[in-house]
């Protein structure tokens, strides 16, 4: 079976922020813990909070899917209950700033994906400047809400946090997520 190198350097960030803050740890110090080169790092994340993303991503793997089974509402309750699992490294991460950050990489990924969403129904080309507008404004909002969620400890319920991100939700944009009818409501 090949070897998961993302996977690898995920495990040694992860295993040395239980040794010290998330701010400290070196690059050096992943590879190190790795058992892998520099090169090998540099080939597979472009820096440390690359790799931060990377397992922000792949700790949330897979419930994407629930949007397509269960619904946007579900997806978004889980997506928070994984978060608190790995509570104390989200935490950390999102008080980095600069290049690559975890709120800027959050942001484009809303971002993303809420234009797919979009686009599936008007076309990439034809989507309007207030539809462009709401688009934007939510994504920067669920993503502000969400850095200040884990920020703040993860004190809001799961349940209570999706539901508040759904109500707030501008119309251009909820008409177009795959919403259950009965998830209008909550």
């Amino acid at each position: 079976m090949p070897i998961n190198v993302e996977r690898l350097f995920a495990d040694a960030l992860i295993a040395l922020n239980k040794e010290k803050p998330l701010h400290k740890i070196t690059v050096t110090e992943i590879v190190q813990r790795a058992g892998a080169g520099r090169g090998t790092f540099y080939n597979h994340f472009r820096d440390k909070n690359d790799l931060i993303y990377w397992i922000f991503l792949h700790t949330l793997a897979g419930e994407r899917k629930l949007v397509e089974t269960q619904g946007y509402f579900p997806y978004l309750v889980k997506l928070h209950q994984e978060a608190i699992k790995i509570k104390s490294f989200l935490m950390q991460a999102c008080k980095l700033a600069g290049q690559n950050s975890l709120s800027e990489a959050i942001y484009q990924q809303n971002y993303h994906y809420y234009k797919k969403c979009i686009s599936r129904h008007y076309g990439e080309q034809n989507i309007t400047d207030e539809v462009e507008f709401a688009l934007k404004f939510n994504a920067y909002a669920a993503s502000n809400m969400y850095i200040e969620w884990v920020s703040s400890g993860m004190e809001t319920p799961p349940e209570l946090q999706a539901k508040r991100l759904l109500r707030c939700m501008p119309k251009a944009i909820r008409d177009f997520l795959p919403l259950r009818p009965e998830e209008w409501e909550t």
